[in-house]
């Protein structure tokens, strides 16, 4: 008989106690974005809240913990196996089953048989692993509690009571962690390559310090749009940070949004070791990019030394890396106004970046969606699989030509990327045939 539970988090925070096991768990995608730059910070929070609150005993197990080249391994999922031909492939990243058996069979060991087992998932398309996860913990761990919290929890409630049978109670609401520290003991001796920074956390440039002692000088803020309410937010950690003699690299991994950009501040960013950053354009109404407010931030970045001048536009300097995210896969859009704002964020920036969509669970665009297909599986509003590409009309294969396109764009020959909008006789002929549609062919 099922007993699952469906709780708040503060029910469940009050009922956990004794040795608890943290799951980052393997994930089943088409592409797994970002790759070198994962880690579970949610988790190494709560590990220092399931402890100082608590008094609990912590442990992770991160299948997803990038070794030292940054690459985190994969296999052909057994999904593949029943997917329908036209079906984009599907792989199963993280360490492999074996790793993870092992490591439960030391545990038994040892004889550090947790009470409760802690799973999460980043996103709620990356659900099903859970189940996978679950069976070998209470199959291995004289069934402990499992508990499944996280964004799958919260936004696909009803589906994971239904499909995760094996869970023990499901956390129905997000879990407020960002006053608290980020946990990197939990990794113990094992190398990790960077360290993720909430800028919401008690004191992040404590946690810098703490990390720049064991070595660590890759640190990559995981917040979104970084800089709204910079006076109050960001600008106290990195003036902090710039007061600092370490050799370190901060990352800024999410969209950053232009009109947000501390132009006065931007010297700080630079002298707080802020190495990379991508733009998140402003659109006019019309859907046509707003580029008089890159050209003003980008003449602030080369100022101060993140970009050099490259025709009427500009490019990265050699140790900064600067780009635009190109939002693709949206519900209103065409090909050719695509095309034509990724060739101008080129232009403006050096680099562009396709990221593509996903509606939110509830949102207008998935009720558009379930009722143009009839029935939408949490797996199916995957990013990668361009599921709104029903609704625009265009197709899988022309998304992947803008792929390849942006890949042209973004090469670099000589350190330099090619100026498409340049004078020479080339970047006229290609602005021609795209003018025309050649494209299209």
């Amino acid at each position: 008989m099922n007993n699952m539970r469906i709780l708040t988090w503060k029910e469940v925070l009050d009922q956990t106690n004794g040795k608890v096991l943290l799951i980052n768990p393997p994930v089943i995608d088409t592409r797994y974005p970002w790759i070198k730059w994962n880690q579970p910070l949610d988790l190494l929070k709560l590990g220092t809240l399931l402890r100082e609150n608590r008094g609990c005993q912590v442990k992770l197990f991160d299948f997803l913990l990038p070794n030292s080249k940054g690459n985190v391994p994969r296999r052909h999922s057994k999904i593949e196996e029943n997917l329908d031909p036209s079906e984009l492939t599907r792989w199963q990243f993280g360490v492999p089953w074996e790793k993870f058996d092992e490591y439960l069979d030391l545990l038994n060991n040892d004889k550090w048989i947790p009470d409760f087992v802690w799973i999460t998932t980043l996103t709620s398309f990356w659900w099903q692993t859970i189940p996978l996860v679950a069976d070998r913990v209470k199959n291995k761990l004289n069934r402990p509690l499992v508990v499944l919290y996280g964004n799958y929890a919260v936004l696909e409630t009803d589906h994971a009571a239904r499909t995760c049978f094996n869970i023990d109670i499901i956390v129905k609401e997000y879990i407020n962690l960002s006053p608290w520290k980020t946990d990197f003991t939990l990794y113990g001796d094992q190398n990790i390559r960077f360290c993720a920074l909430d800028m919401r956390s008690a004191d992040p440039v404590s946690e810098i310090a703490h990390s720049v002692n064991r070595g660590i000088t890759h640190f990559v803020f995981f917040n979104e749009n970084l800089f709204s309410n910079f006076d109050n937010c960001l600008r106290p950690i990195l003036t902090e940070i710039a007061k600092k003699d370490w050799d370190i690299r901060i990352h800024g991994i999410c969209g950053v949004k232009i009109e947000d950009f501390p132009i006065e501040q931007a010297e700080l960013l630079i002298d707080s070791h802020i190495d990379e950053l991508h733009f998140d354009p402003y659109y006019k109404d019309n859907g046509g990019l707003d580029e008089f407010s890159f050209i003003e931030v980008m003449n602030a970045c080369e100022k101060v030394g993140y970009v050099s001048k490259r025709g009427s536009g500009w490019e990265s300097t050699n140790r900064y890396s600067l780009s635009a995210f190109l939002w693709i896969g949206r519900r209103y859009e065409n090909l050719e106004e695509l095309v034509w704002n990724m060739l101008k964020l080129h232009q403006l920036v050096g680099m562009v970046i396709p990221k593509p969509f996903s509606p939110l669970p509830g949102s207008k665009d998935y009720k558009i969606l379930m009722d143009k297909l009839g029935n939408v599986e949490p797996e199916d509003i995957s990013p990668h699989r361009l599921p709104l590409s029903v609704i625009n009309g265009i197709s899988r294969n022309e998304y992947k030509d803008l792929y390849r396109l942006s890949a042209l764009l973004n090469y670099k020959v000589r350190n330099r990327t090619f100026d498409f909008l340049g004078n020479s006789f080339l970047a006229r002929e290609i602005r021609e045939s795209i003018k025309l549609r050649r494209w299209d062919i």
